[in-house]
This record gives C-alpha cells, sequence and structure tokens, in this order.
C-alpha cells in the first residue's frame, strides 16, 4: 500500500524535491522554460481570478508572473546575445508594462495578451533546447565512433 508519508523528504513534500531536482538537473535553455512555464501558470490562475472579481489574489499572482519576468530581463547578455538580447528586453519590458495596466485598470485582457506572448516565446525556447539537445546527442554518437 502506498503511503504518503513516506514519500516525504526532510522539510518539504516529494513534489517540493521533484521540483528541486528539476531545477538541479535542467539545462540552462531548460531553466529559462521553467521560468516561462511558472510565468504563464501564475498568468493564468490571475486571469481566473480577475473574472471572479478577486483583484487582491489577481494582483498577487501577477506580481508574481512580474517577478520572473524581471528575472528573465536580468538573465539577458546583452554583449553575447546582441540585437536578439535587446528585442526580448524590449518585449520583457512591454510585458511588465501591460501586466502594470492590467492591475491599474482591473482588467485581465492585459493579462490574457502576456500570457499568450509567453507561451509563443516559452515554444521558441523549448523547441531550441530540444535542437540542441538533438545535437548533443549526435555529436556524442560521432565522437564515440
Amino acid at each position: 500500500m502506498y503511503d504518503r508519508r513516506a514519500s516525504k523528504v526532510p522539510g518539504g513534500s516529494a513534489a517540493d524535491a521533484y521540483r528541486a531536482s528539476q531545477v538541479q538537473t535542467a539545462t540552462p535553455l531548460g531553466l529559462v522554460v521553467m521560468l516561462y512555464d511558472g510565468a504563464i501558470s501564475f498568468l493564468a490562475k490571475a486571469e481566473e481570478a480577475a473574472r471572479s472579481d478577486d483583484w487582491e489574489r489577481a494582483g498577487d499572482l501577477i506580481r508574481r508572473a512580474q517577478d520572473i519576468i524581471y528575472e528573465l530581463m536580468g538573465c539577458l547578455d546583452m554583449e553575447k546575445g546582441g540585437q536578439i538580447a535587446a528585442n526580448l528586453f524590449r518585449i520583457y519590458e512591454y510585458m511588465g508594462y501591460r501586466l502594470v495596466q492590467a492591475q491599474i485598470r482591473r482588467d485581465a485582457a492585459p493579462v490574457a495578451e502576456v500570457r499568450g506572448h509567453l507561451s509563443s516565446l516559452r515554444e521558441a525556447w523549448a523547441e531550441a533546447e530540444k535542437k540542441l539537445k538533438s545535437s548533443s546527442r549526435r555529436e556524442g554518437k560521432i565522437a564515440a565512433l
């Protein structure tokens, strides 16, 4: 018989241990995808709260998503990333602005808009990670020959 208590780790739950393991073993691109996943999740919950007219909860969730967006901004390497990094910075800046507007106006539409942008960018990062992993596997096979 399965015992949930046995799956707990000191100081946290099994889910916390799993998330920590995911973070520790993720590639840099994988970490970026995880950040996107977090922001998207917070914004989906914020939209739901906003539609229920629970703007206190929505505001908290929006701020958590903003924190992730600002973290993504801070991770950009403007020197190595060049124009792409600069463009991403402007996109993140716009998203932050739209989320502030959502809170001020108590309007869920900007939240949905930002969630859509993040979803599109997340897919691009996930695809880049997939290609990088595929390329690394091919190079590993060639090196093994």
